[in-house]
């Protein structure tokens, strides 16, 4: 006799066998399925789905393989809350409980995305699910050799998930997983998990149509661009830019700012300071942009008159300085930076 794996097997502990007498079947089927993708221990609700019980059962059975030894403490961390939860709720469930079909899965995943904000994770589909949505959707099939094309790989039953699940959960276009693809191939981000993500972050910020992603792209690629220029200008070593560096980046973009305009405000940060400090000269490049300065021949000549309009100020009327003659203009601007970007570090 011959076992037909196919594409896939299941292992399970050897020591599995000896609780077969004690395991109710629903437990066996708990246990198939977590040991089918170990990830579903984390999500509940699923598994409770796919091995047709409700949660408390499910609760019952985890507990069961534990106190065997067959499961670790760590695999039941999101479990125990499901023992609290009230009949009501059991009771509700277990309407449910029956596997659910591919479209009924799918439709389920549109309405879950009304109410949840953010997702760990995209849902799992079984291979069999996955065979009916390939054989049912002649698109799907054509999205899916595109998609493989651009990633320059043969997708597993793992990429094809991710794939689906950013369809149908996430609520993108073919068109815009195709984008995101291409994106990530030029930045070499190739893992489809680590493309999950990123696709669940641009979600929560409401990025998923085709125009938003594009635009979204290019400044993300400008930024990635600018980021080599800006290190060098400011010293920086090898390590990654926070968040709210890179925020300030984007907003020198967007303010369309070259590194000839970075650089002046770098320069007056550094003659004003001492120090070469990104967040110092964002303030500076966020005046001239509030000044309405988009060019760095603009900036040198509002800096100017800005100058003109001091000295203008220190002079009395018989045209002699407040200060003394000697009082350089400069020295002034300078020092009432440097006393602003240390009541800014006090803070």
């Amino acid at each position: 006799m011959k076992l037909n794996f196919g594409q896939e097997a299941l292992v399970l502990p050897g020591a599995v066998l000896s609780c077969c007498d004690e395991a109710e079947a629903v437990y066996l089927r708990v246990l198939l399925w977590l040991s089918s993708d170990l990830t579903l221990g984390q999500k509940p609700k699923q598994l409770a789905k796919l091995a047709s019980c409700d949660q408390a059962t499910l609760a019952a059975a985890l507990s069961f393989w534990r106190e065997k030894g067959i499961l670790a403490d760590t695999m039941g961390e999101s479990v125990p809350a499901m023992a609290t939860l009230t009949e009501a709720t059991q009771t509700d469930f277990a309407k449910d409980a029956a596997p659910l079909s591919v479209e009924e899965k799918r439709e389920e995943k549109r309405e879950e995305k009304k109410v949840l904000q953010r997702a760990a994770e995209l849902p799992n589909y079984s291979s069999t699910e996955l065979s009916d949505l390939l054989e049912s959707r002649e698109s799907f099939r054509h999205f899916l050799v595109e998609a493989q094309n651009i990633l320059g790989k043969v997708f597993n039953t793992s990429d094809i998930n991710i794939m689906v699940g950013l369809l149908d959960y996430l609520g993108m276009s073919e068109e815009s997983i195709l984008l995101l693809l291409a994106h990530c191939k030029r930045i070499d981000k190739l893992k489809l998990r680590a493309i999950e993500k990123y696709a669940i972050d641009l979600a929560d910020r409401g990025i998923i149509t085709p125009e938003a992603l594009e635009e979204e792209f290019l400044t993300a690629e400008a930024v990635r661009s600018f980021q080599g220029q800006i290190r060098t200008l400011f010293g920086m070593k090898a390590r990654s830019f926070t968040k709210k560096e890179e925020g300030f980046l984007r907003a020198w973009i967007s303010y369309g700012y070259g590194i000839d305009v970075v650089t002046l405000a770098y320069e007056i940060t550094a003659d004003a300071t001492g120090e070469a400090s990104l967040p110092y000269a964002n303030k500076i490049l966020t005046r001239w942009h509030e000044e309405g300065w988009s060019t760095r021949e603009q900036i040198e000549v509002g800096i100017e008159q800005e100058k003109r309009e001091r000295e203008g100020q220190l002079l009395t009327k018989d045209g002699q300085s407040v200060l003394g003659n000697s009082f350089d203009t400069d020295d002034f601007f300078e020092a009432a930076l440097s006393r602003s970007f240390s009541e800014r570090r006090e803070d």
